[in-house]
């Protein structure tokens, strides 16, 4: 009887578990994942069971989490909606798309302006990636004749998910607050190894008169070629 106990217990805390993993991520973590947190990150925390990347700087705390494929279309393609990252491996590199879920936390009392336009990820063959937009997205869709209902559902979605759209026009995290969202980029080559995302931000000067002070934030990975041909097959 209670070897029965133990076992519905341990069913219990690990669903639990699962759960919870599953609220603050939006998903469980692909344990198949081909980008991890480098193991000599340049600087920041990793959590050993998120794969979350945390780095505070200036008052300004930045956690980047990166989604597989696999997980994002888990999350994100249904019956009713195609993922805005979804591709085949038939597509273009341009075409692919990769995701990492970006959080902001502006613990300064002036805003903090998110420069999307030095925002990039970088890899070790020296390419420069810089975040998709929406209509770049639309694009991709529209080009491979895939602007069905589903689509336009998960495009939809995207509005409301991309780190992008979340910034508004200004790109600004207001003090004390915290915006959320994906920063999508063309899928990285088999034969890469390493890969960093460079997030710029500039804090609001005290004084009007004075200058926007640059704060640069650097997010180390690896890929592992094996694990990224081992990516299941997506359906359409």
């Amino acid at each position: 009887m209670r070897k029965f106990s133990y076992v519905i217990l341990t069913t219990a805390l690990a669903a639990v578990v699962v759960y919870l993993c599953s609220c603050a991520g939006g998903g469980v973590t692909d344990p198949t994942d081909p980008i991890l947190p480098s193991l000599d990150i340049k600087e920041g925390v990793v959590d050993p069971i998120t794969r979350d990347i945390t780095i505070t700087k200036e008052d300004i705390t930045v956690t980047v989490q990166h989604w597989s494929r696999s997980r994002l279309n888990r999350k994100y393609t249904t019956v009713d909606m195609r993922s805005p990252f979804y591709y085949t491996e038939g597509w273009k590199q341009a075409f692919q798309a990769e995701a990492f879920y970006v959080t902001i936390k502006n613990d300064t009392p002036k805003n903090v302006i998110v420069n999307l336009n030095e925002t990039t990820m970088q890899d070790d063959r020296d390419y420069v990636f810089r975040p998709k937009t929406l209509d770049e997205l639309r694009y991709t869709f529209v080009t491979k004749k895939l602007m069905d209902l589903r689509t336009k559902q998960g495009l939809e979605m995207a509005q409301q998910s991309l780190l992008n759209e979340m910034l508004g026009q200004k790109g600004q995290v207001e003090p004390g607050q915290t915006v959320s969202g994906f920063l999508s980029f063309s899928t990285p080559t088999m034969i890469v190894t390493k890969l960093w995302v460079n997030l710029v931000l500039e804090k609001e000067p005290e004084v009007a008169t004075m200058a926007y002070k640059r704060v640069e934030f650097r997010f180390d990975y690896t890929q592992d070629p094996v694990l990224r041909a081992k990516q299941p097959t997506i359906k359409r």
